[in-house]
């Protein structure tokens, strides 16, 4: 080898180590900015502002509340047992009657004859009779035609009876104490036999009916006195005891009806107003209870958020049982725990957190995270 050539092949390795060294300053320079940028992000990261509850044990009743509807204890839609026209109304809509009382009556003039004439024949079947007696007793007649006699004074007194039954037919009386709330018929109206004229509810007592879900329905028994409520008479609490539960669940729902009976002297329960009634499956004894909104669903599971040294963590945790706008949890909390209540619906596991006291404001941008997720969000 030359020397020219050796004196080339050195300034080439020279180059080489140079462009070398301006790479790795390059790296070094270029390099360390990401990891200084880094660092003033992180001393920079905000505390979420967010609200908190400790959990405690506590003793709870497991309730649902059920719709349910006021009926009244009886009802009737009366009739005239015989045709006619319709010739006295002697009560109207709205009025409350007494058991027997006259509600309407159709005109009964034949029946009415009919009785009169029945009452005449069975006057001389009784005297006819009774002057066959004393002669029956002198053995002036036989025994035959003194029974022929008889037959005649026993029917005779059945034609009059029925004659005084159709007559009664034409009147419609109340067969229960109640309120008539419909009428169908004016006078001069001609009634068919049958054909229902006024309609009878007896409210002193009335029913509360509703639907229990299958897996409720052996909550019930019974004679069992249950609380409910109306929206339509606020402030006041009624009870009925259990007087009938289904034997056979409805094919549509697969539930079973339930029916209370209430007293009502007072008159406040009207039929059909709407109510609900509160069934009490079991006591809960030292559950586990958080606010239904503290609970993230996500995937078909729940979470719930934990403050922990000003930290979020987010736990898994197994829903027992949905109680008004409680939750009570059958796994993933203790007491003791403390757990995010608002403020939690942008948090994800591992911010830093900062508890605000109860008495004061969540940030706007807080606060709106702190609603529940719809349920579609689920």
């Amino acid at each position: 080898m030359s020397l020219a050539d050796i004196v080339r092949r050195k300034k080439g390795s020279l180059l080489a180590w140079g462009v070398l060294g301006v790479v790795v300053a390059l790296i070094a320079l270029f390099g360390s900015k990401p990891k200084a940028a880094e660092e003033p992000a992180r001393a920079e990261e905000k505390a979420v502002p967010v609200r908190t509850v400790e959990i405690a044990l506590r003793g709870l009743e497991d309730a649902i509340r059920l719709p349910a509807r006021i009926e009244p204890l009886q009802q009737a839609d009366l009739g005239a047992e015989r045709a006619g026209r319709v010739i006295e109304l002697a009560a109207d809509k709205g009025r409350t009657v007494a058991e027997g009382q006259l509600l309407l009556r159709v005109d009964g003039r034949l029946w009415d004859a009919a009785r009169r004439r029945a009452a005449i024949e069975a006057r001389d079947a009784a005297r006819d009779l009774k002057r066959w007696k004393e002669l029956e007793k002198t053995g002036a007649v036989s025994a035959s035609e003194y029974e022929g006699v008889e037959r005649r004074q026993e029917a005779a007194e059945i034609a009059l009876e029925e004659a005084g039954t159709m007559l009664s037919q034409c009147e419609v009386r109340a067969p229960f104490a109640g309120i008539i709330v419909d009428r169908m018929v004016e006078v001069g109206d001609y009634a068919n036999e049958g054909q229902a004229v006024l309609r009878l509810i007896r409210l002193d007592r009335v029913k509360l009916a509703f639907d229990v879900p299958e897996r409720d329905v052996g909550a019930l028994q019974m004679g069992q006195r249950k609380a409910f409520t109306l929206a339509a008479v606020p402030g006041r609490t009624f009870t009925g005891e259990v007087a009938f539960v289904s034997s056979q669940a409805a094919r549509e729902s697969n539930s079973f009806a339930v029916e209370l009976v209430v007293d009502n002297a007072d008159g406040a329960l009207k039929a059909g107003m709407i109510a609900q009634v509160a069934l009490v499956r079991q006591m809960r004894a030292g559950a586990v209870v958080v606010p239904l909104a503290a609970i993230v669903p996500h995937k078909g599971e729940h979470y719930v958020f934990a403050a922990e040294n000003g930290r979020a963590v987010r736990k898994r945790v197994l829903l027992g049982a949905l109680i008004g706008h409680e939750a009570v949890l059958d796994g993933g909390l203790s007491a003791g725990d403390r757990i995010v209540v608002e403020g939690h619906r942008g948090l994800q596991d591992g911010m830093k957190v900062e508890v605000v006291a109860g008495g004061g404001e969540l940030p706007a941008e807080a606060a709106a995270e702190a609603e529940p997720l719809p349920a579609s969000e689920e």
